[in-house]
C-alpha cells in the first residue's frame, strides 16, 4: 500500500497511457476517408451505394452522402461532383506501408 501511495503518479501515467493506446487503436482501426466522383448519366444514390457502401448499410451510406453533400433529396444530377464516404481499414494501411517499403 505504501508503494502505491508513494508512486501514485507513475500508476496514473501508466493508466493514462493504456487508455490513450486503446483509444488510438480503436480509432485507427477504421477511419473514414472521402472520395470525390462525378455523376454519370444513369447513376443513382442506391446504385452508388451498391458499389461503394462496402459493409455499411445502404440506407445509412446514402444518408451520409446526403449529409456530406448537403443534399435535401436523394436526387442527383449528371455532371455533379459528390463526396462519397469510403472506409479505410487497418489492413489497407498495412498494405500501403508494405508497398512503400518494397520500393527501396
Amino acid at each position: 500500500m505504501t508503494f502505491i501511495k508513494n508512486n501514485s503518479y507513475i500508476l496514473l501515467l501508466i493508466v493514462l497511457c493504456m487508455g490513450f493506446s486503446i483509444i488510438g487503436v480503436t480509432k485507427s482501426g477504421k477511419e473514414q476517408n472521402l472520395t470525390e466522383i462525378t455523376i454519370m448519366e444513369g447513376d443513382t444514390l442506391w446504385g452508388l451505394a451498391l458499389h461503394h457502401a462496402e459493409n455499411m448499410p445502404k440506407e445509412q451510406w446514402m444518408k451520409e452522402v446526403m449529409r456530406l453533400n448537403e443534399l435535401a433529396t436523394v436526387t442527383i444530377k449528371t455532371g455533379e461532383d459528390l463526396l462519397l464516404p469510403t472506409a479505410r481499414t487497418m489492413e489497407d494501411s498495412q498494405n500501403i506501408t508494405q508497398l512503400a517499403g518494397d520500393n527501396r
